[in-house]
């Protein structure tokens, strides 16, 4: 063999020799990877459980130790961190479409890290500092010094939650594997939720102590609100009482009603061209209408600025509710007497208030009283201490989720806060994944018929048009459960039949005429408005960062209808949809992000919203009469 060859042999092999120890350093890199892979995936499926569990019990606030589960989600959580991010870890994210996978993995084990050694410990000091049960109201006060030590450790839980979550809307699972995907998404659902819970507890331990008088005597309106006559936010007010609060002791003062305030003969507070064609000024004339917005923050200031005009008194704030909240109050404190021989309980609490009470007194000033009397009852058994604080926690939440308790500040940095919760009762402003709808409804009856109203709301959404905006049809479905002989069988107030306290609305006795309101993102285009398949011509107006469009709807008893609504949206509008609407005595039964029918909709060219025809007042044009 020459010497050439003999080189060129040993060439080869050496060759040979470094790709086979090229290979070898390859394969033992992803083998190293792949099993710091699974064993980080396991750290971070044994770490969910106990951040969701974590998060709740630190929420219930009843005392629970939950350092053992902290400590153990940090040694977890630390632990995947540490696997996911060795120099031979990160230089595998370097590889085409491994690296994508590695990358997600890496930067979401790091993000729960830092929810678990960051913002998990101050919980633990809350855990062992604050409980329900201490903030419980006694006697008529609460004890605020346990919420005001709990601040700043949830100040700063929430500060970190909010950095994470940002973070964790810039990981990139796009092409990465499914089981890498869907992992990423659940720890960064994780990170959402915990974030919720903690900043609901940052947002009561800021807002709680200043609004309960911690730092000088305020004065509440409280609103017993009526869905028999429904309002946008729920229902017309009823029982109005003075709510004094100073350092935490909360006292019941002056008891009056809506009703007992008379029309203002100018607008109390001045009302916008929009609210002018969408409610009539009524909104800003009668306390009984201020409520028609669906906007609780507007409905605060116009009944703020009422009172002072009508008592000289300047509130700090309005809080209001409905029947149906109350009775899950009722669930905490336990049955009330309301006077008349009647025993409130959760479970006869809402026919009571909403339809018992209108037969029992036909005098709407003996009804005032009685409603007072049960505000007064109710808020008596909430502050002396006998309502089970967790119980009461639970109520409070089921009744602000359902859209049922609203509260208002007159403080701005209080509204701010008060915004960003389910108490606000505002419109709900669409996202990049959702456009937001709102439904309300207003009574056009000027009776309590509404007690005997259901509806069932249905959306669907879609591309049909060659420009991509979406459409979006709304459908309404209201249904009369009044009796046959609603006319004659039902006592003459709740109809609007007594000539005594007619409003000279219009309506037959035992009809029920709702006023119908759809809010869609500003921008969108309503374009046509159908009763149960025939076309109306509608009102149309901008309120705010919302597009409106409402229409009148008068039932017989028994009778169905179904309005359905047409919007253009936005382009890059999101299709899938949320939706926020009038709560009413019986639940209204939702269907969202159906499939729209193209086929259905009218060319593109008809769908301009022309046939939009604005009105000083919806009741003006009544369809389905």
């Amino acid at each position: 063999m020459s010497v050439s060859h003999r080189k060129i042999r040993s060439r080869s092999q050496k060759i040979r020799l470094a790709l086979s120890f090229a290979l070898l350093i390859v394969v033992l890199a992803a083998l190293w990877v792949s099993v710091r892979a699974v064993m980080a995936r396991d750290e971070l499926i044994g770490a969910v459980p106990l951040a969701r569990t974590i998060s709740a019990t630190a929420i219930a606030a009843d005392g629970t130790d939950i350092s053992p589960d902290v400590a153990e989600l940090q040694d977890r959580a630390s632990s995947a961190a540490s696997l996911t991010s060795d120099p031979i870890w990160r230089a595998a994210e370097l590889v085409p479409f491994a690296g994508q996978n590695l990358t997600a993995f890496r930067q979401a084990a790091s993000m729960i890290d830092e929810v678990a050694s960051e913002a998990l410990p101050p919980l633990v000091e809350l855990a062992q500092t604050f409980t329900l049960d201490s903030f419980a109201p006694k006697d008529g006060a609460f004890d605020l010094a346990p919420l005001i030590a709990a601040a700043p450790s949830l100040s700063t839980a929430s500060g970190v939650l909010a950095s994470v979550d940002a973070q964790a809307s810039t990981i990139d699972t796009t092409g990465t594997i499914p089981q890498i995907s869907e992992a990423v998404d659940q720890l960064v659902g994780l990170v959402a939720e915990t974030k919720s819970v903690v900043d609901s507890l940052d947002t009561a331990a800021a807002l709680l102590p200043p609004m309960l008088g911690a730092t000088e005597p305020r004065k509440y309106l409280l609103f017993s609100l009526s869905n028999a006559e429904l309002r946008s936010t729920g229902g017309i007010p009823g029982a109005i009482a003075v709510v004094n609060v100073d350092n935490g002791k909360l006292t019941l003062g002056e008891l009056s009603s809506a009703a007992g305030i008379l029309k203002f003969d100018e607008e109390a507070l001045m009302l916008t061209e929009s609210e002018k064609t969408l409610f009539g000024d009524s909104l800003g004339r009668y306390m009984l209408d201020v409520t028609s917005t669906p906007e609780f923050s507007r409905t605060g200031e116009i009944a703020q600025a009422m009172w002072q005009q009508e008592t000289g008194q300047l509130v700090d704030g309005i809080v209001a509710l409905d029947p149906v909240a109350l009775s899950y109050i009722l669930r905490a404190t336990g049955p009330v007497e309301a006077g008349a021989g009647i025993t409130l309980t959760p479970d006869n609490a809402a026919k009571v208030l909403f339809s018992d009470v209108y037969s029992m007194f036909a005098d709407p000033v003996e009804q005032d009283a009685f409603f007072g009397g049960v505000t007064a009852q109710i808020f008596s058994a909430m502050t002396n201490g006998a309502a089970d604080a967790p119980t009461l926690v639970k109520a409070l939440t089921e009744g602000a989720t359902e859209n049922r308790i609203h509260v208002w500040s007159a403080r701005d940095d209080e509204q701010t806060r008060i915004s960003t919760t389910r108490l606000a009762g505002t419109v709900p402003i669409s996202s990049e994944s959702h456009t937001a709808f709102g439904v309300y409804f207003n009574d056009s009856t000027g009776a309590k018929m509404d007690y005997y109203l259901s509806s069932a709301i249905g959306i669907a959404s879609g591309v049909c048009r060659n420009d991509g905006r979406p459409n979006f049809e709304i459908q309404v479905k209201l249904k009369s459960d009044a009796p046959a002989d609603a006319a004659t069988g039902l006592p003459r107030y709740v109809t609007g039949g007594d000539p005594v306290y007619a409003t000279g609305s219009g309506v037959d006795a035992g009809n029920i005429r709702t006023n119908i309101y759809v809010y869609a993102p500003a921008g969108s285009v309503p374009y046509s408005a159908q009763i149960d398949g025939t076309e109306y011509v509608f009102v149309a107006s901008e309120d705010g960062d919302h597009s409106v469009a409402g229409i009148t709807v008068e039932l017989t008893p028994q009778q169905t209808s179904t309005v359905t609504m047409r919007f253009v949206g936005l382009a890059g509008a999101a299709s899938a949809v949320e939706l926020q609407h009038t709560p009413m005595v019986s639940p209204t039964v939702t269907s969202l992000d159906n499939a729209l029918d193209c086929a259905s909709l009218p060319s593109e060219g008809e769908q301009t919203g022309a046939s939009a025809l604005h009105l000083p007042g919806l009741n003006t044009q009544v369809a389905g009469s």
